[in-house]
């Protein structure tokens, strides 16, 4: 890990539909599935993005437009240069017979573990959902993996509906022995409420407001656990996750108010 802010260019940009881009960079440190980086664009703002994918020699990075940030992000073009530092945090453990469900750009964090799990030859299930198929980045890439569910909101790919609408049967026909997480909170409360009570032990991979990225400030901290999600998440296990209140609510802002 480096907290030393340094500048390098975009070596390509990848667009997967209407504001959603992934920008690779040279790979210029070892990254763990989860881990995230700090993304600055000069006389803007600096903001944490998880790493999507190891390829080759180089590192990607997949981002919806939300914000004044990603939204400037889109506008970005190849040699544009853009300040990095990281990896922060901690990421996810590997286990075999798993399931990765992920929800909208929450896919993004879930490529570079099912990258890893496949070179492990761990064996797992994926169930991934968005709003519409362009959400659903890499579909066909996540098709070569072999056992694959999609669902969308309009119906576009998979099955109409969202992921916990397959959840139960998914758990019902196979011998899942971990599950994965990341997507929107709503997505994590219903999950965990379907999954608890099956006592598959799982992970979340959670999102907060973060600055300094080192567990300094303490912006990113969790109700009722203490945790700095910066330092001992965003990867959280189902240990960590009971002991925390806000899962759910939303979120706090830059001056620590929820809105």
């Amino acid at each position: 890990m480096s907290d030393l802010m340094q500048t390098f260019p975009i070596r390509r940009i990848v667009e997967h539909g209407p504001g959603v881009k992934s920008f690779y960079f040279d790979k210029i440190f070892n990254v763990e599935a989860g881990q995230f980086i700090n993304l600055w664009i000069p006389g803007l703002d600096e903001k944490p993005f998880s790493v999507s994918s190891i390829t080759g020699d180089q590192i990607e990075l997949s981002i919806k437009a939300y914000g004044p940030f990603s939204k400037e992000m889109m506008k970005k073009k190849a040699g544009d240069y853009l300040g990095i530092r990281g990896p922060f945090g901690k990421g996810f453990s590997f286990h075999d017979k798993a399931l990765i469900i992920g929800g909208g750009i929450g896919i993004a964090p879930l490529r570079i573990l099912a990258q890893k799990l496949k070179e492990q030859n761990n064996t797992f299930i994926s169930l991934l959902g968005a709003v519409t198929r362009q959400e659903i980045i890499f579909s066909s890439w996540w098709d070569s993996l072999g056992q694959r569910h999609f669902t969308t909101d309009d119906g576009s790919l998979g099955l109409k509906g969202v992921v916990t609408d397959v959840l139960p049967e998914i758990l019902k026909m196979n011998d899942i022995k971990y599950i994965y997480a990341a997507g929107p909170e709503i997505m994590f409360v219903k999950v965990k409420e379907m999954i608890d009570p099956t006592g598959i032990p799982y992970e979340f991979c959670m999102e907060r407001y973060m600055k300094c990225g080192i567990g300094i400030c303490g912006q990113c901290v969790l109700d009722g656990s203490g945790i700095r999600l910066c330092v001992e998440g965003p990867v959280l296990n189902k240990e960590a996750l009971s002991g925390i209140t806000e899962l759910g609510m939303k979120h706090r802002d830059a001056s620590g108010r929820r809105v």
